[in-house]
């Protein structure tokens, strides 16, 4: 394929090609921090555009590093992105703060929507206890590249 002639950083997505691409996904890479040190956790999540959210179900075992970067970190940052090549890739970021959901916002509905959008999740028998979170999106942006002559998708 020809290479495009793009930057190689590419190009913007409108807010429409970000909320496509954030519904298509399911997997992502949540950053949290405590001090200058990092973490990054792959994760499954579902979009939930009316709230402008990522919906999380995370689990945590005794003495757990995810959960200690939790509660240090003020501002998260999710990345979700689908790369082919160098020439054809799609990522979004979004921020904001990620809060602990209530029992109360936790319905069968929200349950069964998360299941379906991010799959059902085997997780381990053991000592994992589970949470709901939500990533209440303060900032969201996305950029995407693609071959010469594929205009397939409407990101622009």
């Amino acid at each position: 394929m020809a290479r495009s002639p793009e930057p190689w950083y590419g190009r913007r997505m409108t807010d429409e090609a970000v909320t496509d691409f954030l519904n298509e996904r399911a997997t992502g890479v949540l950053a949290l921090a405590d001090g200058r040190r990092a973490y990054g956790i792959p994760v499954a999540f579902a979009y939930d555009e009316a709230a402008e959210r990522a919906i999380f179900d995370l689990g945590f075992a005794p003495d757990s590093r995810k959960r200690s970067f939790l509660e240090a970190t003020e501002e998260v940052c999710l990345t979700v992105y689908e790369h082919a090549d160098s020439d054809d890739w799609r990522s979004v970021v979004l921020t904001g703060p990620l809060r602990e959901l209530s029992a109360e916002e936790v319905d069968d509905d929200l349950e069964a929507w998360f299941h379906a959008v991010a799959g059902d999740i085997d997780v381990a028998d053991g000592d994992l206890e589970l949470q709901w979170y939500a990533l209440e999106a303060q900032e969201r942006s996305g950029r995407f590249l693609e071959p010469e002559g594929r205009s397939e998708r409407s990101l622009e």
